[in-house]
């Protein structure tokens, strides 16, 4: 916020521009949409505009942050941040099987709504019962399981790992992974299958870092 003070005019305070917010506005004289939003757990803005001005407003962004530490940061930090807040990758974490409910993110479903893309659908989900859910786990070792790893129950393939990485914010390996809705659970204990040996890991349901979603709305 501090940062992006400095290039614009826009009132940041977080009365006028809140958490999911959108305004549009001149950011280094550049016209942009910005966006409130973080996939990385921290409060954090997105920045849209012509795509000629990159180079210059990264720059820019980068020089007048510099007595800030802003400095650039790559994909994989990206990853694991976001793995920390249990935020998913569409097409990793989910397939074309997926759906919000069993997804964990029943808050996006408003099944109040006269109709929406995918309702029926969703609705059948609810009232059959899932038949599988996406939940976040922690290892009790320090060892990181291969996304694609089998989860198992009774030595028989029962779910698999989406996401898995080492969280130095945690101090364990942390990860996703699509499980039987009896193992659905805060404290189910997990079996991964990793290089031909069985794992302990139990499944957590809430965000790793910032549960409360604290910072984000700072």
């Amino acid at each position: 916020r501090e940062l992006l003070a400095r290039l614009t005019d826009l009132d940041l305070s977080n009365d006028a521009f809140s958490y999911l917010d959108a305004k549009r506005a001149q950011v280094a004289g550049i016209p942009s949409l910005l966006l409130r939003i973080g996939f990385v757990g921290e409060l954090g803005y997105e920045l849209h505009f012509p795509s000629p001005y990159g180079e210059y407003l990264w720059d820019t962004v980068l020089e007048r942050g510099a007595d800030l530490g802003a400095r650039p940061f790559g994909l994989e930090p990206q990853r694991i941040l976001r793995l920390e807040k249990l935020h998913i990758i569409v097409g990793q974490d989910t397939d074309s099987e997926s759906n919000a409910l069993e997804a964990n993110m029943p808050w996006i479903v408003k099944f109040d709504k006269e109709d929406f893309v995918g309702k029926r659908s969703l609705e059948h989900v609810r009232d059959r019962g899932f038949r599988e859910q996406l939940v976040g786990f922690e290892m009790a070792s320090d060892a990181v399981p291969a996304e694609g790893g089998q989860v198992v129950i009774d030595g028989r393939p029962a779910g698999r790992v989406t996401s898995a990485r080492w969280s130095g914010q945690t101090g364990r390996a942390i990860g996703m992974a699509w499980v039987p809705p009896e193992l659905a659970e805060e404290g189910a204990e997990l079996a991964i299958r990793l290089d031909g040996r069985l794992e302990r890991a139990f499944v957590r349901l809430r965000p790793f870092f910032d549960p409360e979603g604290v910072r984000l709305r700072s």
